[in-house]
């Protein structure tokens, strides 16, 4: 397994090799596995409930078991779809810059146009614990802080980047701090005034948090990775598209588009939601 860590220390970028002990899936037992369609992307609320977004836009939400709950057609594949702020689910799709927000059965939309004024080009947009909006303007690197009220650019700043160019697929603020994934270079994460405090380098499709810990897909290893000590946990899992990890089950995405459940048990409270 190929993992890296790199860190701010002094204004220098240093890159880590982390040899890290391979935990195996002890912990780990099948629930269901099923063949639904096409997958384009994932996602996973705080009650546990996933999302899978099809290749024709379709999403459809599941319980821990895999049974269908809830399910919008939308005919888009969304830009960036984000549940995590119960009781709204968010989508923003960046060819309309518009931001819809449903209920939790995809119920009473509520649209949102971004003002041309916010960003230039906003090529992400995502939700904040205060129930405000942050806008990745790909223009210049800039992030906004959007009142969706009234459209008003409450805070802006500039984002460190190394990459000349940059491919940010996915965006989220989490503990106090906004993880972006770059799919040229791995998840890059910055403070609330844009400065780069860390960066996994990583391949993953995508990323989610447990707990304190931010997780994400190695070769078939999940990386388990601690915001505060910056400790690395392993699970072994098998090689995979996607995941997606709960307090109840682990969620696999194959790369022939099979869902796996896994049962899921920890007895670290600390790496609980």
């Amino acid at each position: 397994m190929r993992f890296f860590l790199s860190r701010l220390f002094f204004g220098l970028l240093v890159v880590v090799f982390l040899p890290c002990k391979f935990l195996y899936a002890q912990n780990l037992k099948k629930v269901k596995e099923f063949k639904p369609g096409k997958i384009e992307d994932v996602s996973v609320d705080r009650l546990g409930d996933f999302f899978l977004v099809f290749k024709n836009g379709d999403i459809k939400k599941y319980d821990v078991n895999g049974k269908v709950l809830a399910s919008l057609k939308s005919g888009t594949v969304p830009t960036l779809l984000e549940p995590w702020f119960h009781p709204k689910i968010f989508v923003y799709n960046q060819s309309t810059q518009q931001v819809i927000t449903y209920d939790r059965n995809f119920q009473s939309p509520e649209a949102l146009q971004l003002d041309p004024s916010v960003a230039i080009k906003p090529v992400l947009a995502c939700p904040t614990n205060d129930n405000k909006l942050l806008v990745l303007d790909g223009a210049d690197f800039s992030i906004k802080k959007v009142n969706p009220v009234n459209n008003q650019v409450i805070e802006e700043f500039y984002i460190d980047t190394l990459e000349a160019k940059p491919n940010f697929t996915y965006m989220k603020e989490y503990q106090n701090l906004i993880f972006l994934l770059d799919k040229n270079s791995g998840i890059v994460i910055y403070n609330k005034i844009g400065k780069k405090v860390n960066q996994l380098k990583t391949d993953a499709n995508n990323f989610g948090f447990f707990g304190y810990q931010l997780y994400f897909l190695q070769d078939d290893k999940i990386v388990f990775f601690d915001l505060y000590t910056e400790k690395v946990r392993l699970e072994t899992i098998g090689f995979a598209e996607y995941v997606l990890v709960s307090d109840e089950r682990i969620l696999l995405v194959t790369k022939n588009d099979r869902v796996v459940l896994f049962e899921y048990k920890t007895n670290d409270d600390h790496d609980k939601p």
